[in-house]
Formats: C-alpha cells, sequence, structure tokens
C-alpha cells in the first residue's frame, strides 16, 4: 500500500478512537448528571453552601435565658388559599431552607381526602374526609374546607428534603423549643386566635370518627422567651408574632401536639 494511504488509514483509524472516546466521556458524564438529579433532593443538593447562611448569627437572635428568635420571612396564605394555612406555613419553612416552593404549588401538591362534605337540613356536619389522610374540602375557599393535619404535611416536606422530614407529634413543648435551638423552625397545629376556648364538632369519615374543631390552625414556630412564643401567621402574613407561651402550649396540646420540622442539621459537616 502506499505510504500516504497508510497514513490516512491510520490517521481515520485514530480519528474513530477518539470520537468513540469522546461519545463514552459524554455518555458517562450524562449519566452521572442524571444519577445525582434523581438521587439528590434540593436539600442534600444545596445544602453544603446555602445551609451555612442559615447557621449564621443574622439568622438567629438570643433572647436571653435560653431564648432564641429565627429569621423567617414571612407569607400570607389570603386572597387565594383561604383555607391554606398549613402549605403557607410549610413554604415558610421551606424557603428557611432554601428552597423555592409557593404556598399555591404546595397546596396543589399535598394529597387530598376527597370524601364529600354531607351535612343536614340545619347544615350540621354529618361526614367528611379525615385530615389525617389528606387535605379536607377546599383549600381556596370556593367551596367548604377545612385543612390538614401533621402526616400529609410531613410525607409532602419529605419530598423535598429526601427523608429529613421530623414529625414530633406527640412529643414534649420543650422537644419543640429544642428545635428553635438548633436552628430549626416548627409547623406547629394551634387554634386561628391561639385561644383554647374553642367549639368541639365530630363527624364521621372512612377512617372512623373525627373530633375536631373548625378553629383548626397551623403556624410557623419561629422562637421563644421566657414570656412569649414567636410565630410566623400565614392568616395576616404577620412575622415573629408574639404569643403568650403558656396559652400557646394548651393550644398546641388541644389540638393533639401536632408539629413538624427538619431532622438536626449536621454541624460539623457544614462548618468545617
Amino acid at each position: 500500500m502506499h505510504p500516504t494511504k497508510i497514513r490516512l488509514v491510520s490517521w481515520l483509524k485514530h480519528l474513530l478512537r477518539s470520537q468513540m472516546l469522546t461519545v463514552l466521556f459524554a455518555l458517562l458524564m450524562l449519566t452521572i448528571v442524571f444519577h445525582t438529579a434523581f438521587t439528590d433532593s434540593p436539600l442534600l443538593l444545596r445544602r453544603e453552601l446555602e445551609w451555612k447562611n442559615s447557621l449564621l448569627p443574622s439568622a438567629l437572635t438570643n433572647l436571653g435565658a435560653g431564648g432564641v428568635l429565627l429569621h423567617v420571612p414571612s407569607e400570607s396564605q389570603l386572597p387565594l388559599l383561604y383555607n391554606g394555612c398549613e402549605v403557607t406555613s410549610l413554604s415558610m419553612l421551606l424557603d428557611y431552607l432554601h428552597i423555592n416552593e409557593t404556598p399555591l404549588s404546595l397546596a396543589h401538591a399535598i394529597v387530598r381526602d376527597k370524601t364529600p362534605l354531607v351535612t343536614n337540613g340545619n347544615g350540621q356536619i354529618l361526614s367528611w374526609g379525615d385530615p389525617n389522610r389528606g387535605f379536607v374540602g377546599s383549600i381556596s375557599g370556593h367551596a367548604p374546607g377545612f385543612g390538614v393535619y401533621h402526616h400529609p404535611i410531613d410525607v409532602l416536606l419529605n419530598r423535598y428534603v429526601s427523608g429529613h422530614a421530623q414529625d414530633l407529634t406527640g412529643d414534649h413543648f420543650a422537644d419543640l423549643l429544642a428545635a428553635l435551638r438548633s436552628g430549626r423552625p416548627v409547623i406547629v397545629w394551634t387554634t386561628i386566635n391561639f385561644s383554647p376556648d374553642i367549639s368541639w364538632i365530630t363527624w364521621h369519615s372512612p377512617e372512623g370518627l373525627i373530633k375536631t374543631t373548625m378553629a383548626e390552625h397551623a403556624v410557623l414556630l419561629v422562637g421563644y422567651d421566657t414570656r412569649d412564643v414567636y410565630v410566623n401567621n400565614p392568616l395576616n402574613g404577620a412575622k415573629a408574632q408574639p404569643v403568650p407561651r403558656q396559652i400557646f402550649r394548651k393550644t398546641w396540646i388541644l389540638m393533639g401536639r401536632q408539629a413538624v420540622t427538619v431532622t438536626p442539621f449536621s454541624l460539623p459537616r457544614l462548618l468545617n
């Protein structure tokens, strides 16, 4: 074979090998990217860089005698989500974690209990859904609506924090305060006016009898001192609204000691 042809064939072989290696490398990189995207949540992907900001002194104020106040942007459930206090509180918690999800998007994502409302001639509720199973009624307020309890909120939070949601329901009130001291806001179920003087109602659901109050409400607990707790209240959009500590604790107990937050931050890993 002519030397020129030999060189040409050799060059073509080298080119083909190079192109094959390039394609294989590109496929490998795509595999790594897609694997990361589908196995790591937004929280884990940004945890090293962004949670450091949440641990800076500017995000937390000591109030003395063990008190603390976390600086969390406030959001209002109104006017779009008349019954959306729970998802709005969740949105504020996610925002604190640098995860952008609006209350409206969370309202679309929350699981629903679509059991229809049945009332008698006096408007008394006879049967409806179970808030332990999903959101009951209309979240927008365009039709009768109620709300949702801790378990569906915990499940939805886990979508964004890859299993790092922590359901504190049934724990001691001191555990909620301990979460605040470690820099973690807490979604807490209370009553709409933070009053223990409420009217109880019962209705039948597919899961059994539901005893609750139409004054049910959820807020984001962001701080406390010796006298008060401080909440971001989705009903009026207030930031760090003070509520007498003992009264708030009583309403939390009345509503079943429901509370949801995230697991403790890995401080050594974050601060190294």
